[in-house]
């Protein structure tokens, strides 16, 4: 068991004397300032000597000189399933991977494992300054013993969780309607995997919604049909009701392979081959919704989604490594949409580190059109925080350094290389920092990590405890490759024709 190391936590903190970020203010030079936190709550923001302290009792001071203060990062799209499997893959095609890193396909797993994947997810972001964390967990199997588990762990670590139970009632590889007639029938069974019961899924989501709601303070939810491709209009129907019933935010996989839009165009024909179409005559396009990728989302597809308030979370580096593509950045600007960021699956992206993803995001808009964009820094700061908070309902609560906004901060020391010498805070953080820099993680009013060290959490007993586990886990990863063999034969080679059939899918992006 991985004890909490001791701490104790004042009733106020004040920081003194640090360079404060505010995507309204000046991003490259931010003025030093003063911020109170009373409890959970950002009380003030003044010049520097005029913050006093709320509350009874001495606060904790923290000299902020030196200091870059910025608001938690938001990681709007991630699953914590296979967090043991980072560094196992080269890049893979998407349904290839799948077979080896879906949680189905490992199945049940202990509740050691279960714990330990959920810590090591949710420190590895803390200590890149990751405060909000999205999980949409598969869980396998589905059922209140693991869903506590997983939730529990979340609770130790003192991070901000928006966690949404992941739904499917149809076959879970889109490469499926792809795949030669004549498989082995073993084959056949895995690719066309059993799909679960949109009845019996909406129930148990329901239920889990009544009985938990906010189980620890900082955790809030999220509905998560898989994909629409995955789901019954009548799982879909469900999730809108649900998300109209409870006021929760929708978030769902769309686009993310060339195989899910060619399965759009082929199966989805009555809706103009369209997805969002789709979606939009089911009722679940609207401002409660955000698709994560939408990698093949065309300029009709995303002028829709901005007429209904729907989002999406672009999550380059999984799209990179699994030979995905670019989503169009520069269209999603110019709509105006809410676009977040996630570092997605950690089988896939490799970390959670939102530094590397706003880098991307940057970059790549630049490299796609080779020409100029209006894609900046400070469009990636914007999606890392605000449009994060946006994205899962939490935008009244976090996301900026505000009076009267939660107290989700990190402090950055600017001592550090990246910030040598100080041009632009805004441009640094984006183009420079790594996670490297990161000296103090506030959540909710809570120091959770200071110094290089997690506060919550006793690390030395978690990486014993994660040592032991991976014995097993390696152990079971070697069989389920041996397991999968044959499948990954045909996956490959019918991702290999869908290229050769079609290769308008095969563009980078579609402006």
């Amino acid at each position: 068991m991985i004890e909490a190391s001791p701490t104790s936590q004042p009733t106020s903190i004040v920081i003194r004397n640090a360079q404060v970020l505010s995507l309204d203010g000046d991003i490259h030079r931010p003025p030093r300032k003063d911020v109170v936190i009373a409890g959970s709550i950002i009380a003030s923001i003044d010049d520097p000597g005029n913050a006093a302290p709320v509350g009874a009792g001495a606060p904790e001071i923290i000299d902020g000189t030196g200091k870059l203060l910025i608001p938690g990062l938001v990681n709007a799209h991630y699953h914590s399933a296979d967090t043991l499997c980072k560094g196992l893959f080269d890049p893979l095609p998407f349904d290839v991977w799948a077979l080896l890193a879906m949680p189905a396909y490992w199945g049940p797993r202990s509740r050691a494992e279960l714990r330990i994947r959920t810590l090591l997810g949710a420190l590895e972001s803390i200590r890149t300054g990751i405060t909000t964390i999205q999980d949409m967990s598969g869980l396998v199997p589905q059922n209140e013993e693991t869903l506590d588990c997983i939730l529990d762990a979340y609770r130790e670590t003192g991070i901000r969780t928006v966690f949404s139970i992941m739904v499917r009632d149809l076959p879970a590889l889109d490469i499926a309607p792809f795949v030669d007639a004549d498989v082995p029938e073993e084959v056949r069974k895995t690719i066309f995997a059993a799909p679960g019961n949109a009845a019996s899924d909406l129930a148990f989501v329901e239920a889990q919604l009544n009985r938990l709601a906010d189980r620890y303070g900082r955790l809030s939810w999220a509905l998560s049909p898989s994909g629409p491709q995955r789901c019954s209009a009548k799982m879909l129907e469900g999730i809108s009701s649900l998300s109209q019933s409870f006021n929760l935010p929708i978030l769902t996989h769309l686009y993310e392979t060339r195989a899910q839009l060619a399965k759009a165009r082929t199966e989805w024909t009555e809706f103009g081959g369209s997805l969002i179409n789709y979606m939009d005559a089911i009722g679940i396009l609207n401002r409660h919704t955000t698709v994560a990728h939408g990698v093949y989302l065309t300029e009709a597809e995303i002028e829709l989604m901005a007429r209904r308030g729907a989002g999406v979370i672009h999550n380059p580096v999984s799209n990179l490594k699994l030979r995905n593509g670019v989503a169009p950045l520069r269209s999603f600007k110019e709509s105006g949409i809410n676009l977040a960021l996630g570092c997605d699956n950690n089988s896939c992206s490799d970390c959670q580190n939102l530094f590397q993803a706003m880098k991307f995001y940057v970059l790549l808009a630049q490299a796609i059109d080779g020409e100029t964009t209006g894609v900046e820094a400070a469009d990636a700061l914007r999606s890392a925080t605000t449009g994060g908070a946006r994205a899962l309902g939490l935008q009244d609560q976090i996301g900026e350094v505000r009076e009267g906004k939660r107290a989700d901060l990190v402090l950055l020391d600017l001592k550090d290389y990246a910030y040598q010498p100080l041009n632009s805070a805004a441009r640094q953080l984006v183009f420079s920092e790594t996670g490297r820099a990161v000296d103090t993680v506030i959540i909710d009013g809570q120091i959770v990590f200071r110094d290089g060290r997690h506060l919550l959490v006793n690390e030395d007993l978690f990486r014993q405890e994660l040592a032991e586990l991976m014995i097993e886990v390696e152990r079971d990863y070697r069989q389920l490759v041996e397991r999968q063999s044959s499948s990954i034969q045909h996956v490959t080679k019918a991702d290999k024709q869908l290229r050769s059939q079609t290769p308008e899918l095969s563009r980078v992006i579609r402006r």
